[in-house]
């Protein structure tokens, strides 16, 4: 059981309502502000929950916020990315191309000079 808030009031006003009187005075002000303390309570808690929620909604807009950036700058990086490897398979294409076609030309020039090469061979 909790402590009164009040267990003695002034001698004066005990005089004056008498022993039966201030006891009745001092349960009657004690049961007030138990009950005021109560609603108070009540008042408070309900406060906060209903600023826990507004604050859990501003967190789950924020995170979701969050979240759909996120995900627009990963599909930005993953299309720049993309675009850049098509790029550098483009440019090693070209020098496939390249080395490709020296390497026929080296080779026609071989087959031609190995073909003289055999002619003069083959006349001696």
């Amino acid at each position: 059981m909790p402590i009164p808030m009040f267990q003695k009031i002034p001698r004066k006003l005990e005089e004056l309502l008498g022993p039966d009187g201030s006891e009745n005075f001092t349960d009657f002000l004690n049961k007030a502000f138990a009950h005021s303390k109560e609603n108070v309570v009540e008042h408070v808690f309900e406060r906060f929950e209903r600023r826990l929620s507004e604050e859990i909604h501003m967190f789950r807009v924020e995170m979701k916020t969050d979240m759909a950036n996120l995900r627009l700058e990963f599909k930005t990086d993953m299309a720049e990315m993309k675009s850049e490897l098509k790029d550098e398979i483009g440019l090693l294409r070209a020098d496939m191309y390249k080395l490709n076609s020296i390497q026929i030309k080296w080779t026609l020039a071989t087959m031609v000079a190995l073909t003289g090469i055999f002619a003069l061979i083959v006349k001696l």
